[in-house]
């Protein structure tokens, strides 16, 4: 039938639901949004015994074929979902290509894949598989709810609900919630719960609501120890250390984190310094993109947060190189503290000692270089 985006589904595509779907794409929330239209589209109500769940790690060709060819009870058409359909061998997906040829005009099949992607061996057989579903049915790419798409997506939720939330405060609740939007509108569906009754959703309420990430906490964090200011890093540590968790496990997933944000911030350096635009990523030119690092990959974080690109600027622009290189030498000095290869008292204190010398090594370097759009 066709390839198409989740976002140009029209109504005609659902009147006549096809034989078999396969969804290219890991994003929860469209994957949820498809198959409630999905099965309002089968008359099918959810968890009716004519619609079958599995899982491609469990369930063997032959019994997803059974499952397929199982005539339907309640309703006119039977749903199965199959999970982590590219974990099948070459063999088994050759097998499911054949299957999706023979599916019966009373069943419908959603294939789901699983973030891994399929081996190099299975490709060949991975690609039969998608030439087949094509041909009985229809593949559908969902796009991550990721930036600007997210922002608008809480926005028009807040509205739906008779709410107003301007963009910025969406960006600053992603911020929140690392971007996931999964875990976003969940946390903004509380929030509208929370101002009832008043029509008007403020940065406030947000922070009364939502429990910041341990990574959006590392980066409130790495804000006041690149301002130089001991005494809110301090505090904002001492924060982190009252989540409930062994103060060990904290300290060990704490500067991890703050490895990674002083990683972004050495590329986003690295960026200026070579008068790169960093608000346009796609613009990098392939010779400073082999010069950045890769565990983040910076140009990808631009990418896909965009609204994470001033504050990683603002960041960036009071660090220069040299204290860049000071900060990457405390943090692996506490590292080797916490793995018990330097002497040190608890975990509480490494990681305090080591926001004292990220706050006070060097002088603040003043912003030298400026950004366009």
């Amino acid at each position: 039938m066709a390839v198409k985006k989740y976002s140009e589904l029209k109504t005609s595509d659902w009147r006549a639901p096809a034989a078999v779907y396969l969804l290219e794409g890991e994003e929860p929330v469209l994957q949820r949004e498809f198959l409630t239209q999905l099965r309002r589209a089968l008359s099918i109500a959810p968890n009716s015994i004519d619609e079958a769940v599995l899982d491609a790690r469990e369930t063997p060709v032959a019994a997803l074929g059974g499952a397929v060819q199982t005539i339907p009870m309640e309703s006119e058409r039977r749903l199965v979902i199959l999970h982590a359909v590219n974990r099948y061998s070459a063999v088994d997906l050759q097998s499911l290509a054949r299957l999706v040829e023979q599916i019966p005009l009373f069943a419908c099949l959603v294939l789901l894949p699983s973030a891994v992607e399929e081996s190099e061996s299975a490709k060949a057989a991975w690609n039969a598989l998608v030439k087949a579903v094509e041909k009985r049915g229809m593949v559908i790419k969902l796009t991550a709810l990721t930036g600007a798409t997210l922002t608008r997506r809480l926005v028009e939720m807040a509205q739906d609900a008779g709410k107003r939330l301007r963009p910025e405060d969406a960006e600053y609740l992603q911020t929140l919630v690392d971007s996931v939007a999964d875990r976003a509108l969940a946390e903004l569906e509380k929030v509208i719960l929370f101002v009832e009754p008043h029509s008007e959703i403020s940065r406030l309420d947000i922070d009364m609501v939502v429990a910041p990430s341990q990574q959006a906490q590392v980066f409130k964090l790495v804000d006041t120890v690149v301002a130089r200011d001991a005494c809110a890093a301090m505090r904002q540590l001492r924060l982190m250390f009252q989540s409930g968790t062994r103060a060990e496990e904290t300290a060990m997933k704490t500067l991890a984190l703050i490895a990674r944000q002083y990683r972004l911030l050495w590329g986003v350096r690295t960026l200026l310094q070579y008068q790169q635009p960093v608000k346009q990523p796609n613009r990098v030119s392939a010779e400073v993109a082999q010069k950045l690092p890769k565990d983040p990959d910076v140009l990808q974080m631009l990418a896909r947060q965009p609204f994470l690109q001033d504050r990683l600027l603002k960041q960036a622009e009071r660090l220069n190189l040299a204290q860049l290189c000071a900060a990457f030498h405390a943090i692996e000095e506490a590292d080797l503290a916490l793995k018990g290869l330097r002497p040190s008292v608890n975990a509480a204190e490494i990681m305090e000692r080591l926001i004292i010398r990220l706050t006070t090594d060097g002088e603040p370097a003043q912003p030298s270089y400026s950004q366009g759009g």
